[in-house]
């Protein structure tokens, strides 16, 4: 697959740049008749630890002329430079739930997007409690609006810049461009079975027309998430390579209490998605393809590879991906 090239060396260029990349899971054309519906992965790690050769979980979603993010990792506005995206062209993000690798990096796009005065105002979604996180943020830019930026004159009020939008489980939302996006709670939250009703994990299904592409951050098996991806062209998934990350945080935690490491291990293998647990999604969903991306895996991604293509393969026979950060994928006309 092919990644966005790096080396862009312009601060600001505009989204059109993106849509001269040239194709890669499937030739895209662009115009009224089929508008660009692209996915890119601008972080891949998976987990709340910092990794040398990959950024936190963060994506890019192309729908027409119009740039979504699709959570916001730690690095998120440095992956968008890397692209050459000029962030005035943000305007929409969608937050998948509220642990902090895949949300720590909205405070740089509200801020920096501020900061520069981009017009227009961002819209965050996301699940109950998205709104305290984006009020917490904003109240985290009184000091450097009451400072301004020497001009004499204060800076525009930073709460103006940015909405918080608070999604519920099963709700649809139409956004312009004709781009759908159906939302539902997933089961990472769930305790011993049993859905959280006060705080849901979100997975988001994004139609363009008669395409789609289906996005699950953190999951255990949810039948859910499974009727949610049916008939989607792409299914992007998170993936853990259970018994080597348990074995390697077993190794690595010696500070950690058995009771820590055994409740670490129940969460892990509950809330997460293992391969043979996305091939069978897949394979039920009829999806199009597989961009496995969130690898919670040990050291090198190549170490876990054959296991992960390994574990999909027992139900999927379609392709599968595993991306890397900055790679993008298209999901062409029919």
């Amino acid at each position: 697959m092919k990644a966005w090239p790096a080396r862009y060396a312009g601060p600001m260029i505009a989204v059109a740049a993106l849509l001269a990349i040239a194709p890669v899971a499937a030739p895209a054309q662009t115009g009224d008749r089929c508008p660009a519906l692209r996915w890119t992965t601008l972080g891949t790690a998976g987990g709340p630890v910092p990794t040398p050769d990959r950024s936190e979980p963060a994506n890019l979603l192309l729908a027409g002329n119009r740039p979504i993010l699709v959570d916001t990792g730690d690095g998120t506005v440095g992956q968008l430079a890397r692209i050459g995206l000029d962030m005035r062209t943000i305007r929409t993000v969608f937050i998948s739930h509220l642990h902090l690798d895949h949300s720590g990096g909205l405070a740089a796009v509200i801020g920096l997007r501020w900061m520069n005065q981009f017009p227009g105002q961002l819209t965050v979604y996301g699940p109950p409690g998205i709104k305290a996180v984006v009020d917490g943020i904003v109240a985290s830019m009184a000091p450097p609006a009451r400072i301004g930026f020497g001009l004499g004159v204060p800076p525009p009020d930073p709460a103006g810049s940015v909405r918080a939008v608070e999604i519920s489980d099963g709700q649809v939302l139409n956004l312009d461009g004709g781009l759908r996006v159906h939302a539902v709670a997933n089961s990472h939250f769930d305790h011993d079975g049993k859905a959280d009703r006060a705080n849901i994990s979100l997975s988001y299904r994004f139609s363009l027309g008669r395409r789609s592409i289906t996005y699950t951050g953190d999951t255990g098996p949810s039948p859910a998430v499974t009727r949610l991806a049916e008939g989607s062209d792409m299914l992007v998934s998170e993936v853990i390579d259970l018994d080597r990350l348990v074995r390697d945080i077993a190794a690595r935690r010696v500070d950690a209490s058995a009771d820590m490491l055994a409740s670490m291990q129940k969460h892990l293998a509950t809330h997460h998605l293992p391969p043979s647990d996305i091939g069978a999604m897949a394979a039920s969903a009829k999806v199009g393809r597989v961009v496995l991306t969130h690898f919670a895996v040990p050291g090198a991604l190549s170490d876990s590879e054959p296991a992960l293509r390994e574990g999909i393969g027992r139900h999927f026979a379609g392709p599968v991906d595993l991306a890397r950060d900055l790679q993008s994928f298209d999901v062409g006309c029919r």
